[in-house]
């Protein structure tokens, strides 16, 4: 993937040089780039004022300047975590880089704090029926049973306008006017609300399709019935460097079985676990999609996420995923209904 332009410059680049470039690129500061592609350096706007002010030259080289050793981060970091590394080293500026020591991003300190308005849209699937939730979701649709006195949905909401979320995409089927009358267009949430309504249940992805006109920038397909802290910036973040047509968000789900598990070969005992703890990576039900993916959705027919992942491999497209490390929870269940008024009552979601 093409790094964003003016984030790079050469040694041998003069300060002017330098200067014009942070001017341009509104980061504060520009990764300097050796030979061989790898970071070699890295100046801030606070350097080159303290340069000037010692008398050095418009004209010097940058490499007479630079940090030759500054604090780097893996492309894979999220933004929660660069935002703790650059509070802990009390820096401005965090570069990420891949595993070749080549420069990826550089965070500002700035736009974590104050996260900017994104241009890429969400799609929340808030059709479904709820079934497993009855009676409960025979009078109220599944995405707007309340937990901690607010709907599902709009804790979800929040969470991506928080993240810079301001177009939403709501596919509605179920009691479907009750979740635009609840929502209508958006401006009681400070943000723009357009409604994907299915005559028939087309699966999470298949509503895609209609969508009256797609996204032009890679969009957050998310489930409505989700509870998250999910770095949904970060996600966002590592699906445009990953390159991929879809970025599945993965979470890791441990299953204790109450039983000793034998390990038999023939007739014989060969060893025993008692009560094992097995762990599954599995689907977390939010997504990065690219708007060429859905030229995969089949138009008129049910089709689920997981079938457009299929569909993608098959096709020879790589799907890339992101470990969500941060809170998460699908309230599929009464029990989980249950638990998500005792974890919001509890301030984990805070």
């Amino acid at each position: 993937m093409a790094l964003t332009p003016d984030l790079t410059v050469s040694p041998s680049a003069s300060l002017r040089e330098v200067l014009e470039t942070i001017t341009r690129n509104s980061r504060q500061a520009v990764a300097v780039e050796g030979p061989d592609g790898r970071l070699a350096g890295l100046v801030t706007d606070g350097d080159l004022r303290r340069a000037l002010l010692r008398g050095t030259s418009l004209d010097s080289a940058v490499g007479e300047i630079m940090n030759r050793s500054p604090v780097v981060a893996p492309a894979s970091t999220s933004h929660a975590e660069a935002l703790a590394l650059l509070r802990r080293r009390m820096m401005r500026h965090l570069p990420l880089v891949d595993r070749d020591g080549r420069l990826v991003d550089l965070v500002l300190l700035d736009d974590l704090l104050e996260p900017r308005h994104l241009k890429n849209h969400a799609v929340l699937m808030a059709g479904g029926a709820g079934e497993r939730l009855r009676p409960l979701t025979e009078s109220v649709p599944k995405p707007l049973l309340r937990v901690g006195g607010k709907p599902l949905l709009e804790i979800m909401i929040e969470r991506l306008r928080d993240a810079g979320v301001r177009e939403f995409h709501l596919t509605v089927h179920h009691k479907s006017e009750m979740v635009e009358e609840q929502f209508g267009d958006g401006s009681r949430l400070d943000v723009r609300i357009h409604y994907v309504r299915e005559v028939e249940p087309l699966g999470t992805a298949g509503a895609l399709t209609l969508l009256a006109e797609p996204p032009a920038d890679p969009f957050f397909l998310v489930n409505g019935d989700i509870l998250t802290k999910c770095d949904f910036r970060g996600l966002l973040d590592f699906h445009c460097r990953s390159g991929t047509d879809m970025t599945v968000g993965t979470v890791r789900h441990v299953s204790e079985l109450p039983y000793g598990v034998l390990d038999v070969r023939g007739d014989r005992l060969a060893a025993v676990s008692e009560k094992p703890r097995l762990e599954f990576v599995v689907n977390s039900g939010i997504y990065v999609v690219a708007p060429s993916a859905i030229d995969h959705i089949p138009r008129g027919r049910y089709f689920d996420a997981t079938d457009l992942i299929a569909a993608l491999l098959a096709a020879g497209h790589p799907v890339s995923t992101f470990a969500i490390h941060d809170y998460w929870l699908d309230v599929g269940r009464h029990d989980d209904l249950r638990k998500a008024d005792r974890d919001i009552a509890e301030g984990l979601l805070d």
